[in-house]
């Protein structure tokens, strides 16, 4: 038992040979401590240096698989110390070490290079903010804390009134609670945000943290590295993936690309020698009709068009006799209505998109391919037309984000499972299809 102090000699007295330890120091508690502050002290000091030797052994592992490393801290490590954050008050500080040793070993083994202070409160963020979600448990700990104790309140004071009756919870208040903390949250990393970007005077450095924030460009950080799905990548691989992400640059790129243009992360994803911009198409070809034939009927891969002599056709309309889509299927939006698909990966730091807003450029690639493709095929092959733009950073154009909402509902429907994951899946699918086939390009 822990009492004050000034009962201590009281308690000694009324417990004396019963073998119950009565101090006024500290204990622990159920996973935490309770008692004075040098026993906090102590007691998260220890814990912390426990953490800190997980930390570094994950950084050994992380030096042959950042990859795992990753997965391994943000689904798993990186929650033993929220417990202890959310119990235990004023213990910020006590972290610091365990911030060196990811900041210092954990870090640059899983991303190959030492990272600046701003680079740090980037990569803290979560992956929807643009970051990687390794946070600063300094600065979680307070937050944490104050969190806990606004949800459990309810719970506090019916522990405090002997009150036994759990029917007393007001239950939507509690969740009214814990969605308001969500949002303050939310609030937190946005102005973390805000300040990143007042501070970055280069435009394509913002435009890189606007592509990293977009709804499935970051799905390949959140998927576990599964092999039989082909979502498992080497160590290079994963860190060239990260250095793609940020715009940093890429170690052992050469300086020269064989098309005798100087090279960079840049040229190297928007170079035609050598095939790898037809080859990204197809890989991202081959996926979108793996998805087709799960929910659709007489699935081809580049159906030629029907010939027509176009005398009818709009200026931009291609009227070739051996005019071809990537993609047709019947049976998407109702049971006999066929539909061609046409992709489009455009890269958005090439020189003719840089002055452009991502949102810009999904319009100007999605109305090209309308303007080219939807009137024929409306009017010649009496079946509808849908533009899949991508980004090489994985974002998609609206079309494309519809289509794959479409695709999700029906397969959830056929499988019976919750479209939310039948999207995600869809979403890491196309974006390890989309980042395998851009890696293959710096390989080589």
């Amino acid at each position: 038992f822990i009492y004050f102090t000034e009962n201590l000699l009281k308690a000694q007295k009324f417990f004396g040979g019963s073998g119950v330890k009565i101090t006024d120091k500290g204990e622990r508690h159920l996973g935490a401590v309770i008692g004075d502050s040098d026993s906090k002290k102590k007691y998260v000091s220890r814990k912390v240096a426990t953490w800190v030797e997980d930390v570094e052994r994950l950084a050994e592992i992380s030096d042959d698989d950042p990859q795992l490393a990753y997965v391994a801290f943000t689904k798993g490590l990186c929650h033993r110390w929220k417990y202890v954050q959310r119990t235990i008050n004023d213990i910020g500080p006590l972290f610091t070490p365990l911030e060196k040793a990811i900041r210092q070993k954990l870090i640059p083994s899983i991303i190959g290079r030492q990272i600046s202070d701003k680079e740090r409160d980037l990569i803290a963020l979560p992956v929807r903010y643009g970051g990687m979600g390794i946070q600063n448990p300094t600065k979680t700990a307070d937050r944490e804390y104050v969190a806990s104790q606004r949800i459990t309140a309810q719970l506090t004071n019916l522990i405090l009134s002997q009150d036994s009756d759990l029917s007393n919870l007001r239950k939507k208040d509690i969740q009214k609670t814990k969605s308001l903390v969500k949002e303050e949250r939310e609030i937190v990393f946005k102005s973390v945000l805000k300040t990143l970007l007042d501070q970055t005077v280069d435009q394509k450095q913002k435009k890189i943290l606007e592509t990293a924030r977009e709804k499935g460009s970051y799905s390949w950080l959140t998927a576990l590295p599964l092999k039989s799905a082909g979502y498992v990548l080497n160590k290079t691989e994963f860190r060239d993936a990260v250095a793609l992400r940020y715009g940093w640059k890429i170690p052992n790129l050469p300086t020269v690309c064989q098309c005798g243009e100087k090279n960079s992360n840049d040229h190297a994803l928007v170079c035609r020698l050598g095939g790898y911009v037809i080859y990204r198409h197809d890989v991202l070809r081959d996926v979108e009709a793996e998805f087709l034939r799960e929910c659709c009927r007489n699935v081809q891969l580049e159906p030629s068009l029907q010939p027509t002599k176009g005398d009818h056709l709009r200026a931009r309309t291609n009227c070739e006799d051996q005019a071809r889509a990537d993609i047709a299927a019947t049976g998407l939006w109702n049971s006999f209505q066929r539909t061609f698909y046409d992709i489009r990966i455009s890269h958005p730091f090439a020189q003719s998109n840089l002055a452009k807003s991502t949102k810009q450029l999904y319009m100007d690639h999605e109305n090209e391919k309308m303007a080219k493709y939807n009137q024929r095929i409306v009017e010649i092959e009496k079946a509808t037309f849908c533009p899949l733009v991508y980004t090489t950073t994985g974002g998609t154009g609206p079309r494309c984000t519809a289509h794959h909402k479409k695709v999700a509902q029906v397969i959830s429907s056929k499988r019976r499972e919750r479209f939310e994951d039948v999207i995600s899946f869809i979403r890491i699918k196309t974006r390890f299809g989309l980042l395998r086939s851009t890696l293959v390009v710096l390989g080589e």
